[in-house]
């Protein structure tokens, strides 16, 4: 396997491990062909020899042939047309938005809400299967408080002579709590933060870097902007929101805030008919999508 040319450019999509042929195959033998043609040879005229010595031998002996095994016949067996019905029949829609419903009622952050563990522990034992509740010691962290807010520069310094900030803009980091769906107004409801985010209070000018994919921060580079010290705001798409963290950290970028841009909600719109929901497979415009920052292509999976 050869090794990979340091100017090749790659992205998100390149492979970890890539061949490269380098020059062409080299035949193992100088008279491969000779070989192969003798190998065929050989091999057909063993078949032929073999087949023309088991025919006799089968119309002597004259086996008769076995009667094919017919399954099980007690009273719990069941046929295959009933076996159909039952794979077809069995997930009942009205279960699916019961079970559905009751997930989604209340948090289901991990290492909280017990009651769904115990309640889901039940169901199975009500099937006859026996299931245990076993105890884990990870790495996780939950919410305590976020903040999110752009200052600008006053006019006049402040009697030190120093430069003078104030809040230009907040956002407020909340959902809309609609009267459709009660979940959303929860008291213990999950705040809008994303796992394995580092606790921290930054302050700093932002750059803009798209999407946040590996082009995107090249072009960046390029284009001799740095990113050191300073916030990357990426909006989601392109790819995972961990892996838009990591390039930025590795940038010398030392925060990064992710939003949803409404201009990738597509045709799905208010302003092109669709209802949003829940009413409507449109996205609600207060939303804020949540997941891990984790860094995926260092250590997938959660620690």
């Amino acid at each position: 396997m050869a090794r990979l040319d340091e100017k090749m450019e790659s992205n998100e999509r390149t492979p970890l491990i890539t061949t490269v042929q380098i020059r062409p195959a080299r035949p193992r033998y100088s008279h491969s062909t000779i070989r192969r043609f003798c190998t065929i040879a050989f091999c057909s005229t063993l078949l032929a020899a073999t087949i023309l010595f088991l025919i006799p031998l089968a119309l002597i002996t004259g086996h008769k042939e076995r009667e094919p095994k017919l399954p099980d016949q007690s009273s719990n067996a069941v046929t295959f047309k009933e076996l159909q019905e039952i794979l077809l029949d069995t997930p009942k829609e009205e279960k699916a938005q019961e079970w559905s419903k009751y997930y989604t009622a209340g948090p289901h952050l991990a290492g909280k809400n017990y009651s769904q563990v115990t309640w889901t522990q039940e169901r199975w034992e009500e099937f006859g299967i026996k299931a245990d509740i076993v105890a884990y010691d990870v790495y996780i962290n939950y919410p305590l408080g976020h903040r999110l807010a752009l200052y600008e520069k006053k006019e006049k310094k402040n009697s030190e002579g120093v430069d003078a900030w104030r809040v230009k803009f907040e956002a407020s980091l909340e959902e809309d709590v609609l009267e459709e769906d009660p979940t959303t107004g929860l008291q213990n409801r999950i705040p809008t933060f994303h796992g394995y985010s580092a606790s921290g209070n930054v302050t700093a000018p932002y750059v803009y870097v798209n999407y946040g994919t590996y082009q995107d921060f090249e072009d960046l580079v390029k284009a001799n902007i740095s990113l050191k010290g300073k916030i990357a705001l990426a909006r989601y798409g392109g790819v995972f929101r961990g892996l838009k963290v990591k390039r930025a950290q590795d940038l010398g970028a030392i925060g990064t805030v992710l939003f949803t841009d409404p201009g990738d909600d597509g045709g799905v719109t208010e302003e092109n008919g669709a209802e949003l929901y829940p009413e409507g497979p449109g996205r609600n415009p207060s939303s804020v999508q949540r997941g891990s920052a984790q860094f995926l292509s260092v250590a997938p999976g959660d620690p």
